[in-house]
């Protein structure tokens, strides 16, 4: 008896996929098999599959790389990043495009040294609105326990939602529910969110201000103009298993989206292919081809070979 092939979409795949799933979906016309931990895509006869093996370190001093991507107009803008840091003690900038805290910057989110708590802000370019206890206190220290953990910030308009590993965790207390699609933390900001602000993205310091460099390892960062939902959110998290957001996999259609070393057109600092322990030299997004890169040699991030997984 023939069998048919169950059909689904690029954005309604099955959340909790068991391992040799197979569908087909309607939309990309590609065919997608779940091996336990990842989607592979088959399209006219050639495979796609989600491979990540290199992440961003810096150094917590000077390392940071400047980006030339400046989100045009929007009123919704979501970021999704991993993180990895064991630093408890400095202030840390997660991203940003301001020039430094408090000043007009469109979305960044940062965590103070003294509190520890989440630093939202936003800024229309005139006039701005900061929130440096976003979450609960210490919430920040949750995620600079050493271990790879999930980060997700989006905004619509003035309503502002944080998730951690996917939903709600506090993740070192005792019972953490974690219940996945629910922010960890939700404020309105006084200021409505309107896309660009003049400012690029940076990774691993605070605009072009010299403070709050990140210390630790950054992997997956992309930028959305729209607000992902939970569901998304959860998606991407995957159980602590990256997912593509990218056409390839969860579709979730990205503005920018920087593999930080496993996209097809990064570098290390002498223009190879990128490998652990090398200095970084281009960083390109997948998606619209925006880069990242740092002209002074020793504040340039390097290459690592830990990744979540």
């Amino acid at each position: 008896m023939p069998t048919t092939i169950p059909t689904t979409t690029s954005s309604t795949r099955p959340g909790s996929p068991s391992t040799g799933d197979a569908y087909f979906e309607t939309d990309t016309k590609n065919y997608i098999i779940y091996d336990g931990a990842n989607w592979y895509v088959y399209n006219y006869d050639e495979t796609t599959a989600f491979t990540n093996t290199l992440s961003l370190n810096f150094d917590g001093t000077n390392d940071s790389l400047a980006t030339n991507y400046s989100p045009t107009a929007s009123s919704a803008f979501s970021v999704s990043l991993w993180t990895k840091s064991s630093n408890t003690s400095q202030s840390m900038t997660y991203f940003s495009n301001g020039t430094g805290a408090g000043a007009p910057g469109g979305f960044q989110l940062l965590t103070p040294g003294t509190t520890k708590n989440f630093y939202v802000l936003v800024s229309n370019g005139s006039s701005n609105y900061t929130n440096n206890a976003f979450g609960a206190t210490a919430g920040s220290l949750d995620i600079r326990d050493g271990e790879w953990h999930h980060l997700a910030l989006t905004i619509n308009g003035t309503a502002i939602k944080l998730y951690l590993d996917g939903g709600d965790a506090a993740i070192n207390t005792g019972s953490p529910t974690n219940t996945q699609g629910s922010p960890y933390a939700t404020a309105t900001s006084t200021v409505s969110y309107t896309g660009n602000t003049g400012n690029v993205y940076h990774f691993g310091k605070n605009g072009a201000y010299p403070s709050y460099y990140y210390s630790g390892l950054q992997d997956e960062i992309a930028f959305f103009k729209t607000e992902l939902s939970g569901a998304n959110i959860s998606a991407i998290y995957n159980s602590g298993v990256p997912n593509d957001v990218g056409s390839n996999g969860l579709n979730l259609s990205p503005d920018a989206y920087f593999r930080c070393g496993d996209g097809s057109s990064d570098t290390n600092s002498s223009g190879g292919t990128p490998s652990n322990a090398d200095s970084v030299g281009t960083v390109t997004s997948i998606v619209n081809s925006y880069t990242a890169t740092q002209s002074t040699a020793s504040y340039k991030p390097t290459y690592s070979n830990d990744v979540p997984s």
